[in-house]
């Protein structure tokens, strides 16, 4: 029987919420596990423990097939309260937990799935924290992460001890950092499993500024570029610091609480210098500011539990995959969609040329994902694959996916629910344009030098119409618009798309949805992007030509607003008239001087001061 040790470090428990925890990994699993509950209670008064083991969830009897629960004495910290629970378990597993959170229906069954399933060399399994879901980028085909969050984790016993676990000169925060970093330093992997979802409200509203997070938050930052950095990322963390402690303060103590800080920090620096942690060739540590990874948009896109949220439609969505003879590229595209959250998700391969290698492939993900391959036998070309692909799709919407792009986990559950919630035919959401370097395409070895996100435009369409801001794989629309407009020109073979959008766009609004949920690839190699670019700007003057041919039915209002938001959306800064007579009447001391602006004017235009405009002749 599986067998899995659970950790919570409690500190003056919210009771109710508590028990919402232990209730939702009592729940039924869909295999045979045993639970063993272990809690550390740091909380000052033993009376707090004494309540904890009162409660009805711990009683003999019950779901967990042991309850350790443990009155610390004083605050040990978090890493160290972990640590005092793992002490006492012996289970293959350790999944630490937050005692604030409330796992979703069954996503402890998901967790230990893709733990069982996993490689041996793979350390920690996170899940995904919703309603606002961590912005760091991961991996979105094999689903590596930088780091793991310690909010909700599952740990190897194994990996956990070798390096002995969270270091106990942190706190709280950032020590899962660490001990996310010294795991790979070991050669250990680390994963995210956004389909095991914990609701961990770590923001009572979105940008929240938490004292204590900005303290532990930076002298983790201190303490971890020092273990991994050396002297030189430390002593640019203490530049970063002293520009903080010289900012305003944005709540009260901050300047001061960020001095102690800088002071704690330097007492606990020579455990970290003489605790160093090398580089290795699978790992190297990322230093982005006071963070440790590359972020994603959209950090407080809010996802709804489905423990309390209104059921709401799913859907069919179908992903429409091009491809001709790249294999491996196909594989990790339809990983990609396979590691997808929403459910209701079909598939369609159309593989141009003559060839078939995407079949096999295709085959690998049969038990994973509703695949539909079909091989056009020659050369098509890419419009002609396209239409093939969406008249053999069988979804409510649709969705474009190119063999060299995939998908982060959460992009179709994003783009259908705002889809839904906004009523729209179409929405978009922001992109990584990733400049590549292959090495070997038909292997799919590749190197990603860069991430950029090169298009965040809000719709509109008189931008729409001068180029194409909708990156193909980022863009989820309704089947009704292929019905109405039919597909791609065929007698296109480069920015089909973007007259694909031109034409779906003529009487519907899209909707952009600010997340990153999709990465595309570009050439990294000036040569490739420049051969890439000059068959653009090949293809711009015929797809600007097509344009010509459309006509579209606006009202001069709708006609003025679009010229107004697309001046603007050129502009660096652009202050209209209007604009400035708006600032002017609202503020009544501005208003009386400008009520004196054109009998002054009259003044020095009669001394000669200013000169009049001349009128224009009338027409005869």
């Amino acid at each position: 029987m599986r067998e899995v040790d659970l950790s919570i470090v409690a500190y003056q428990p919210d009771l109710p919420l508590l028990r919402q925890l232990l209730a939702s990994l009592a729940e039924p699993p869909a295999a045979p596990v045993r639970l063993n509950l272990l809690i550390q209670d740091n909380s000052p008064d033993p009376a707090a423990t004494a309540r904890l083991v009162a409660l009805p969830e711990l009683q003999p009897g019950g779901a967990f097939a042991r309850v350790d629960v443990k009155h610390s004495g004083a605050n040990l910290g978090f890493g160290r309260g972990h640590n005092a629970n793992a002490s006492r378990g012996t289970a293959p597993w350790l999944l630490v937990l937050n005692q604030d959170c409330i796992l979703e229906p069954g996503a402890l069954d998901t967790l230990l799935a893709a733990a069982e399933a996993g490689d041996a060399r793979t350390a920690a399994w996170e899940m995904r924290q919703i309603p606002y879901e961590h912005p760091k980028g991961y991996e979105p085909v094999t689903l590596e992460t930088p780091w793991v969050s310690g909010a909700a984790t599952l740990f190897r016993r194994a990996a956990y001890e070798e390096v002995a676990g969270f270091d106990e000169h942190f706190f709280m925060y950032g020590e899962d950092v660490d001990l996310s970093w010294r795991l790979r330093g070991k050669g250990w992997r680390l994963r995210y499993t956004p389909r095991a979802a914990v609701v961990h409200r770590t923001y009572r509203e979105a940008n929240e500024v938490k004292p204590l997070q900005v303290f532990g938050g930076v002298f983790a930052s201190l303490a971890i570029r020092l273990r991994f950095g050396g002297l030189g990322r430390f002593a640019q963390g203490e530049v970063m610091l002293l520009a903080e402690i010289l900012a305003p303060n944005s709540f009260p103590g901050r300047r001061w609480g960020l001095v102690k800080t800088w002071v704690r920090a330097l007492f606990h620096a020579p455990h970290f210098l003489f605790t160093r942690v090398r580089a290795t060739d699978r790992f190297r540590p990322y230093f982005a500011g006071w963070g440790y990874e590359i972020r994603r948009d959209g950090a407080f896109h809010e996802f709804a539990s489905t423990r309390t949220a209104v059921a709401v439609p799913r859907p069919k969505v179908s992903i429409l995959i091009r491809t001709m003879n790249r294999p491996a590229l196909l594989r990790e595209a339809l990983a990609s969609c396979a590691n997808q959250t929403y459910p209701n998700l079909e598939v369609v391969v159309i593989e141009d040329g003559g060839g078939n290698a995407g079949e096999s492939v295709a085959r690998e993900f049969a038990s994973r994902l509703d695949v539909k391959y079909r091989a056009t036998g020659e050369r098509v070309g890419r419009a002609r694959a396209g239409n093939l692909a969406m008249q053999s799709a069988s979804g409510e919407w649709m969705n474009f996916l190119d063999d060299d792009d995939v998908f982060f986990a959460d992009h179709v559950e994003v783009l259908v629910g705002e889809a839904v919630r906004a009523g729209v035919k179409g929405v978009y959401g922001l992109a990584w344009e990733t400049h590549t370097e292959f090495i070997d395409q038909g292997a799919g070895r590749y190197e990603e030098v860069m991430h950029v996100t090169r298009h965040n435009q809000p719709f509109d369409r008189l931008t729409l119409w001068h180029h194409n801001y909708l990156p193909i794989q980022a863009v989820l629309f309704h089947r009704s618009l292929f019905e109405r407009f039919g597909g791609f020109a065929e007698d296109m073979d480069q920015l089909e798309d973007w007259n694909l959008w031109t034409r779906y766009t003529l009487n519907d609004d899209f909707l952009q949805v600010c997340k990153t949920t999709s990465k595309y690839r570009v050439p990294a190699a000036a040569r490739m992007a420049a051969e890439r670019q000059a068959l653009l700007d090949e293809a711009y003057a015929d797809a600007l030509e097509r344009q010509g041919r459309l006509t579209v039915t606006l009202s001069p209002r709708d006609i003025s607003r679009m010229a107004d938001s697309y001046a603007r959306s050129q502009s660096v800064m652009m202050v209209t008239r209007s604009d400035l007579r708006r600032f002017f009447g609202a503020h009544r001391a501005l208003a009386r001087v400008v009520a004196w602006r054109q009998p002054v004017g009259r003044f020095l235009r009669r001394r000669g001061v200013l000169r009049t405009r001349e009128k224009p002749a009338s027409p005869r």
